[in-house]
């Protein structure tokens, strides 16, 4: 990868950067704030960043994803936080612009990658939180977090410590979410994420790419041969029954597929979604599989929360690992209604899996 050096960079437009008056950057509460109130750039943004001369050929963005560009692109002290609706292109601008930045010492992370490193490190070696954090960012000068959602409050105060290292020792993070800070993890634990919401919101830049066209679905020529699009969702009776095999992650965790051969595992929705399974094992799933079907999978309006919520995850993972996946259902794809499931996470499940052969 070619780093870039300033006499190269240009500005790509002004600064847009769309955010309720809530969001607004409080200037006495940063560290590195000036007596006339601005704040300098962190040393990597200061000359903007060319970020459409990296994007892929033939892409042509929106007036929104323009302003959005043009705002990710512009001088920030710690980063950006770009946010906004499914598919609406915020992993293609933030990959673009961290392509562009001009370092080699940078670090692309999935939200669950990055954390269940991290609880390895605090299980397997006892490592204070701190200390395993400094180990994982290692030399990094630059961060991307794609896809920043939270779930669980045990990465929620993972969250809260990482941020701060980042911030203190100024490496430049970068993060996509669907959700705006404060809306990440509602619900019981909301108040657990408070101290990383505030970290956000007073540190980075917030940037909303305003509602519009989901560019996920996917033009049948142009559809891979491989990878999460190329699956299906194939509406059908049941299969016949499948004897249960038996598997065990290396965490120990036990597990129930139908088939296994090949690169290929088959499992029903009841052994994925029905079991208490986690992120962790379907992270673990992913890794034994280069595509996945998953049978007898019920009309998604009728399933019960837990199970609902299980189903996003594992999609998330999938897409995530560009793992292929076959799903074959009882009904077409639909809107779930289950209660207390974050509406963002529908969202993005139900864009991703209509991005599927259906």
């Amino acid at each position: 990868m070619e780093a870039f050096g300033p006499e190269e960079m240009c500005h790509v437009g002004s600064r847009v950067v769309r955010h309720a008056p809530r969001y607004a950057r409080s200037m006495t509460a940063l560290p590195d704030a000036v007596t006339d109130g601005t704040v300098a750039a962190h040393p990597l943004t200061a000359a903007g960043t060319p970020l459409t001369t990296h994007l892929p050929d033939g892409i042509l963005l929106d007036a929104a994803q323009r302003s959005a560009a043009a705002a990710l692109g512009a001088p920030h002290r710690h980063g950006a936080y770009l946010w906004g609706a499914v598919g609406r292109g915020k992993s293609l601008l933030a990959e673009a612009y961290f392509e562009a930045l001009p370092t080699r010492r940078k670090r692309r992370v999935h939200f669950h990658d990055f954390f269940l490193e991290l609880q390895g490190s605090l299980g397997t070696r006892r490592t204070p939180l701190d200390r395993a954090v400094t180990r994982l960012v290692g030399g990094s000068r630059a961060i991307l977090f794609d896809e920043f959602h939270v779930h669980d409050v045990a990465d929620a105060v993972y969250l809260t410590t990482t941020l701060r290292h980042l911030i203190e020792h100024d490496v430049l993070l970068i993060a996509t979410s669907n959700d705006a800070p404060d809306e990440l993890m509602p619900g019981l634990w909301h108040e657990h994420f408070v101290p990383a919401i505030r970290l956000i919101e007073q540190h980075l830049d917030l940037i909303e790419i305003a509602d519009g066209e989901d560019y996920r679905g996917v033009a049948p020529e142009l559809r891979p041969t491989t990878g999460f699009t190329a699956g299906s969702w194939v509406l059908g009776a049941a299969r016949e029954s499948l004897p249960a095999i038996d598997l065990t992650t290396d965490a120990g965790i036990a597990l129930t597929v139908r088939e296994r051969s090949q690169g290929r595992i088959a499992a029903t929705f009841d052994d994925l979604c029905g079991a208490p399974l986690a992120t962790p094992q379907y992270l673990w799933l992913a890794e034994q599989a280069a595509a996945l079907t998953i049978l007898d999978v019920p009309d998604l309006r009728t399933v019960h929360r837990e199970a609902l919520l299980r189903f996003c995850h594992l999609i998330d993972v999938l897409y995530d690992r560009d793992v292929r996946v076959d799903v074959h259902a009882r009904a077409p794809i639909a809107r779930p209604v289950a209660a207390g499931v974050p509406a963002r996470s529908l969202e993005r499940a139900l864009s991703r899996i209509s991005a599927l052969r259906h």
